[in-house]
């Protein structure tokens, strides 16, 4: 089945990620590991509208999977539809920067606490952070 006129149109599997397709059709996707990594954002110092957008260009380049990116993106997508979450309201969504890694870090801590150590969860959530850690160094881990 076929939908079209829709930017993200839905095709039958195809047998290749979207990840692997950007690899092979483009030479900048196309990077060994000990290559250095353009950085253009700073998830030490970011707002989660910053950090959904972050998000978005790192899914479209390849160094995130589509998981990855709507855990960045799932926080700020809720407040931007129902203008707040959690006391966090859109304005602050928008203007107030904070420390992504760092908020990750203290994550991980509840997650293990809620879920053991070696859940899928916890895994997911450390894969993750190691993958911003790398790209805030300047390391490119899609490779």
């Amino acid at each position: 089945m076929y939908i079209t006129n829709i930017p993200n149109s839905y095709q039958p599997y195809s047998g290749v990620t979207r990840t692997q397709q950007a690899a092979t059709t483009s030479d900048d996707h196309h990077r060994d590991s000990t290559q250095p990594l353009d950085r253009q954002y700073d998830f030490t110092n970011m707002t989660l509208k910053e950090q959904s957008k972050a998000a978005n260009d790192l899914y479209q380049q390849g160094f995130l999977n589509m998981g990855e990116m709507a855990f960045l993106t799932g926080r700020y997508g809720l407040i931007e539809h129902d203008g707040q979450l959690g006391g966090t309201t859109l304005h602050d969504a928008n203007t107030r920067p904070y420390n992504v890694i760092a908020a990750m870090h203290e994550d991980l801590s509840t997650f293990k606490s809620q879920h053991g150590a070696h859940s899928d969860v916890v895994s997911n959530h450390q894969a993750l952070l190691q993958k911003l850690e790398s790209y805030q160094s300047g390391i490119n881990t899609s490779a």
